[in-house]
């Protein structure tokens, strides 16, 4: 397990030192049994051929020749080195003279038989061939196990990711339990997975929403477009023939108008929601008692004007934040303009802090919102009102900037009666 989890460059190492001792080691039993071998078909270089040349009374002669070996003479041969007391051979029966020479064998592998001299010349091939041949197979499989233990696993999941990336196919992970380069090199590559998951996550959102938001808007649209469409059909038949008195041509030319505004705020409500997009966040550092007391100082006014209380509750430590106050501001002023619509005589305001994130809740004791909203909470709010203040893009613009700011918003019913807004955004405390 120590060796899979190695670094590349000590399995690299280690591969390469595995196969030199190998090569080394085969190339020395090798050699060693080449020389054993060669040295048992060549002769021993201590020999030697002892001619003996016997010479008779009649003149004659015969020769022999004897191989012998240096310090072995008298073991050999005892009857023929026998010595005399002056030294010499003694030379028996002496009818005849027999005389000695010695020939040294000065090249042994001329004595050779052709097979003998065919296994020499091959065992000399061999000690120069076959380590040549450990070294160039060596590596060869230093190579083939090196990539099929390190690398052809996580190459071929690379590959595989890679092809269902070029497929839009994200929904799959890359695995390689391993804790070397190629393991930290596909941890990485899950992780670009993931991010791009999120990414096309986050753009099929914004797809969908403004999808929503199209539908929405020609939602909205129908009612102005169909008032003055009415009137213009109306005035058309009317206005020739004189049958319309200035009273009701002025009531005419004021929902004209009341229409026309309508439209008008519903093309700013659009453009706005497109300049959100280009929205950056700019986090900055306050302090989070002193900043909800504000806001709600600054609700409570607005409140007062339309005779609704509204009820403070605050559970959050006393700590410095880092929070976009103009992108929270807003997120809040557009859910509490909605909640005081509706509401009947009470709005409550409650705070908390966890996990890093703050969570406000806006409640209001009005109808609540209906089974539509409910069911379609994380989308743009339909609205079938034909009231000019209230067009349900406020908590459109709201859930917006909270996923910009790394939150969400959520729409909920609280029991027994009324509307309930949560949002939760990222505030990161700082000293």
């Amino acid at each position: 397990m120590k060796i899979r989890n190695a670094s590349l460059r000590k399995s690299f190492i280690y591969a390469i030192c595995s196969t030199v001792t190998a090569v080394v080691l085969l190339s020395f039993v090798t050699i060693w049994s080449c020389l054993a071998f060669r040295k048992w078909l060549l002769p021993d270089s201590n020999e030697v051929f002892l001619n003996q040349t016997i010479v008779y009374e009649d003149g004659t002669q015969s020769r022999s020749k004897l191989r012998v070996k240096f310090g072995d003479e008298e073991q050999q041969y005892p009857g023929i080195f026998t010595k005399n007391e002056d030294g010499k051979g003694v030379t028996e029966p002496e009818q005849k003279i027999i005389k000695y020479s010695v020939d040294k064998i000065e090249n042994s592998y001329t004595e050779l038989t052709p097979k003998r001299k065919l296994a020499y010349s091959i065992t000399g091939a061999a000690m120069v061939g076959l380590p040549m041949m450990y070294s160039l197979v060596g590596i060869l499989i230093c190579a083939f196990r090196f990539y099929r233990k390190k690398l052809d696993i996580p190459i071929r999941i690379l590959m595989k990711a890679t092809e269902n990336i070029v497929n839009q196919n994200l929904d799959f992970s890359v695995e390689y339990d391993c804790e070397d380069e190629m393991g930290a090199l596909c941890a990485s590559f899950d992780k670009m997975r993931e991010a791009l998951y999120e990414n096309n996550r986050k753009l099929w959102g914004m797809i969908e929403e403004r999808k929503m938001l199209q539908a929405s808007v020609a939602h909205d649209l129908r009612n102005p477009i169909a008032i003055i469409q009415g009137y213009t059909e109306y005035l058309q038949l009317n206005l020739s023939e004189g049958r319309i008195g200035k009273e009701q041509m002025a009531n005419i030319a004021s929902n004209l108008s009341a229409s026309a505004k309508r439209l008008e705020r519903y093309t700013n409500s659009i453009r706005d929601i497109n300049h959100l997009e280009e929205l950056e966040i700019v986090p900055a550092r306050n302090l989070l008692p002193d900043l909800l007391e504000e806001i709600f100082d600054d609700f409570t006014i607005i409140a007062k004007e339309k005779g609704i209380k509204v009820v403070f509750e605050n559970s959050t430590p006393h700590c410095k934040v880092m929070i976009d106050t103009q992108v929270f501001y807003r997120i809040l002023e557009n859910i509490f303009s909605n909640a005081l619509r509706y509401a009947k005589n009470e709005i409550s305001l409650s705070f908390a802090y966890e996990n890093k994130n703050l969570i406000t809740v806006v409640c209001d004791d009005g109808a609540g919102f209906t089974k539509k909203a409910l069911h379609t909470e994380n989308r743009y709010i339909y609205t079938t009102e034909q009231s000019e203040e209230h067009m349900g893009i406020g908590i459109s613009i709201s859930r917006i900037l909270c996923r910009k700011h790394g939150g969400m918003l959520s729409l909920a019913n609280h029991p027994p009666h009324g509307a309930k807004v949560t949002v939760v955004i990222e505030a990161l405390t700082v000293s």
